[in-house]
């Protein structure tokens, strides 16, 4: 239904839209000095919250980006964050980025400032990355 809704707004712009967004990075803060290395191709990401949602994902890396249900074992989902939890199990949404797309995933999440990002494995074997709390800040 979500995408039904995307592809409605997409129609009603005329299709531009994706064109809008892919060209407006300005709502992106800079990354800090300590943000992880790029890898050099592709890459997967396991989004569990605002990641997860099909608009968002569009809106960030600009583009229209698909995604397949996954879940991340012995992890629990806190808020925003996730919690090391043995026999828990997250559920969410992994996707493929190119490193154009993941350098605007660490901008919005802001990582190495708000967020770290780390490879873990997901429950059917593969690794993805994975956005999860740094220490809280005192100052944004």
């Amino acid at each position: 239904m979500r995408l039904a809704r995307i592809l409605a707004v997409v129609a009603v712009l005329g299709g531009g839209a994706v064109g809008i967004v892919g060209h407006a990075p300005v709502y992106l803060p800079t990354l800090p000095v300590g943000a992880p290395p790029l890898p050099e191709g592709p890459t997967r990401v396991f989004g569990y919250a605002t990641l997860a949602d099909p608009l968002v994902r569009l809106v960030v890396v600009g583009r229209p980006v698909n995604s397949e249900s996954a879940a991340l074992p012995d992890w629990r989902r806190v808020g925003r964050d996730l919690a090391p939890d043995p026999g828990a199990l997250t559920t969410g949404r992994v996707f493929e980025v190119s490193p154009e797309g993941l350098r605007r995933l660490d901008r919005y999440e802001r990582a190495g400032y708000r967020y770290s990002r780390t490879k873990k494995t997901l429950a059917d074997g593969t690794q993805a990355w994975v956005y999860g709390l740094l220490s809280p800040r005192t100052a944004d």
